[in-house]
């Protein structure tokens, strides 16, 4: 049997404040006395606590009922050895609010005073809710969101904690009966070590100190209390131990403390009446209801290692490219001009099929043309089509747009874009999403490398259909400048792992090719592989971190030299699964599996996983101008929207939040 945590108040914990309780030592929630040489004045009723008896785990849940409150009154659910979540009534009962608080790691009351890479780090805020550091009695942050919480109803408390490495992030979720739905008001990050919960207790608390509060009663039941410990498994917790504050300027004896039909009480104030003993163990029924079952997508959901930041409200940042009511419009590619503003588009009437759309953008995608005239082979298009800017031996620069399956077919223009050939094939030979990339290599002008995949439907004319099914990595190679290639040879062939759709990105110091890889059979997570001879070799795939994991990576470089990578969000978990998001780090994150700086929503997609593919450039100042498809309004067809943005908004939105999903309205798309 787990010992039940005995719980003593460090002192009484200020409105706002999360001071109750402090340390946990040996699964004991310790707490430091307070001595005066005289006996001081009795300012408040006193505190009292139930501990939880329950194993470490990674959620806990809890319901409670205020039955009576008063002003100055906090009644805390949801409490653990280093954070609390529960409700308090301030200064009226019409001034009421929910409150999550987590410690930072480090001793002291000053908030200022802690080391940047100590404090708690804000992973997700409600946009209802306020988010500040506190001190005073300990330190770290806390969120508090104003609700008319009542009297005599049940309201329902989940904490989910997750540690990884030398850190645990905690979530707070709290129940809006009226939506049926859970309101995830906060995510905090603190240093512990890789703890899970532990030292669980709740406690009735009178903040107001002003003398009258002393008289004034309060009482909270407490019901259908579980532990989800770190294997997933639910365990009912029907014990806890009573304990009261020992704090010199509160009440001794009029406190209760115990068990009723559902669950067990508190209660603190007024008359002075008889309690258990402090320390007693209190048993309640056996007889518990079940876990929730609205719970269960909460527990499937994992944050990352990296602040997840939104731009997907930002209707400033974005533009629509291109909208026509019931057609699928989907999987665009951009090209960038050299003189910094003009950008090419191209995308299919369908999904990775169908006549190819051009347009043109000649103020860095700030605002598009109509739909331009295309050669008549262009309405024949079975894949995707990509777009590549490539220079000769001679230095003339052409645009290629590919085509892919069998045959791969490949245009070109000569004139950036202004006129283009006719589709032609570029070989007896076939591809899925022929090319992914395209990049020049660095030993003789004019010379490109380009890869793709295939699952032996269409690199020749006869299917090769194989059980298990094989997915191989191809690249070509041309020596004029993109007009003739090279057979494609075979690079990385499995039926474990179906990596495909490579994203080449090449290192700041230009010896480097990184392939930036998805995993199409969805069992691990995306790939990475490395060439330092230009293409002539290339390493074993290796997983990238989580935060890396999706579909069609499309990598640039801004001025500052951190990439930006675009992709549709396949990590498990995701609380972004199915949008378009982006990625920012380093080419050393790439190379040492890191998770990198920041997780980005790019937009929100309401259909599935149906996004994402994206034409992705920088412009010379700074601007990323990414442009992808998706279901961006519910139950329209899917069209093509630009986000603009710079590193330098992500960075301060990292700084000032808000942080995590937030809610989106996307109906100015429609305008």
């Amino acid at each position: 049997m787990n010992q039940v945590p005995r719980v003593r108040e460090r002192c009484g914990a200020r409105a706002f404040g999360p001071g109750l309780l402090a340390l946990l030592s040996t699964g004991w929630i310790l707490g430091v006395s307070m001595a005066f040489g005289a006996t001081p004045e009795i300012r408040a009723a006193r505190s009292v606590h139930l501990g939880w008896d329950g194993p470490e785990g990674r959620g806990f849940y809890l319901e409670m009922t205020v039955r009576q409150s008063t002003r100055g009154s906090y009644f805390m659910a949801c409490g653990w050895n280093t954070g609390y979540f529960g409700i308090q009534e301030l200064s009226s009962a019409t001034n009421r609010v929910v409150l999550f608080s987590v410690w930072d790691p480090t001793r002291g009351d000053d908030p200022n005073a802690v080391p940047e890479d100590q404090r708690v780090q804000v992973w997700h805020s409600d946009p209802d809710v306020r988010i500040r550091r506190f001190g005073g009695e300990g330190t770290g942050a806390q969120c508090m969101w104003p609700y008319a919480w009542e009297t005599g109803r049940t309201y329902r408390f989940f904490v989910r904690a997750e540690p990884s490495e030398d850190w645990t992030t905690y979530a707070a979720y709290f129940w809006l009966a009226e939506r049926k739905q859970w309101k995830h008001l906060a995510s905090f990050r603190t240093r512990t070590g890789g703890q899970w919960l532990r030292g669980y207790y709740s406690f009735v608390e009178d903040f107001r100190r002003d003398g009258r509060s002393v008289h004034e009663f309060r009482r909270a039941e407490f019901a259908n209390v579980w532990i989800l410990d770190a294997d997933s498994r639910w365990h009912a917790v029907t014990r806890a131990r009573f304990t009261a504050s020992d704090a010199p300027w509160e009440s001794r004896d009029n406190i209760g403390g115990g068990t009723v039909a559902n669950g067990f009480f508190l209660e603190t104030g007024g008359e002075d009446r008889a309690h258990p003993p402090l320390g007693s163990i209190l048993t309640g029924s056996a007889e518990t209801n079940q876990p929730p079952a609205d719970l269960e997508p909460l527990l499937g959901l994992r944050s990352f290692n990296t602040p997840l930041l939104d731009l997907a409200p930002r209707a400033d940042l974005q533009v629509v490219v291109d909208r026509e009511p019931g057609q699928y419009l989907g999987h665009p590619s951009t090209c960038l001009l050299e003189d910094g503003r003009t950008i090419l588009c191209v995308y299919p009437k369908g999904h990775g099929r169908g006549a190819i759309v051009y347009k043109r953008s000649e103020d860095g995608g700030r605002t598009w043309s109509q739909r331009l005239a295309t050669p008549s082979s262009w309405a024949t298009s079975l894949e995707t089509p990509t777009l590549h800017r490539v220079v000769d031996a001679g230095g003339r620069r052409r645009v290629l747009l590919w085509s892919g399956l069998y045959p791969a077919r490949l245009a070109v223009s000569e004139d950036d874009g202004r006129s283009w050939s006719e589709l032609r094939p570029a070989g007896d030979w076939g591809g899925i999403v022929v090319m992914s990339s395209v990049v020049a290599l660095r030993e003789r002008p004019g010379h490109c490398l380009a890869m793709f995949h295939d699952d032996g439907r269409f690199f020749q004319a006869e299917p090769q259909r194989h059980s298990p099914a094989v997915m191989t990595l191809y690249q070509t190679f041309s020596r004029d400048g993109g007009l003739t290639w090279s057979r494609p040879q075979p690079v990385y062939s499995d039926t474990a792992i179906h990596l495909c759709e490579p994203g080449l990105v090449r290192s700041p110091d230009g010896t480097t090719l990184a392939a930036l890889l998805r995993e199409n059979r969805r069992v691990r997570l995306s790939h990475v592989m490395f060439s330092s001879d230009e293409g002539r070799s290339w390493s074993v795939p290796r997983e990238l971190p989580r935060e890396l994991t999706g579909d069609r990576h499309v990598a640039v470089y801004a001025p500052d030299g951190r990439l930006f990578v675009s992709f549709r969000d396949m990590a498990p978990g995701s609380p972004t699964h199915g949008d378009w998001v982006g990625w920012v780090g380093t080419w050393e994150d790439l190379v040492h599996g890191r998770p990198g700086q920041y997780r980005v929503r790019l937009l929100d997609n309401r259909s599935g996983h149906d996004c994402g593919y994206a034409g992705v450039v920088c412009l010379p100042e700074g601007t990323i101008v990414a442009t992808s498809y998706g279901h961006w309004v519910e139950g329209q067809s899917p069209f093509i929207v630009t986000v603009r943005f710079n590193l330098s908004e992500l960075d301060r939105l990292a700084r000032k939040g808000p942080w995590g999903v937030q809610p989106v309205d996307p109906s100015h798309l429609l305008r």
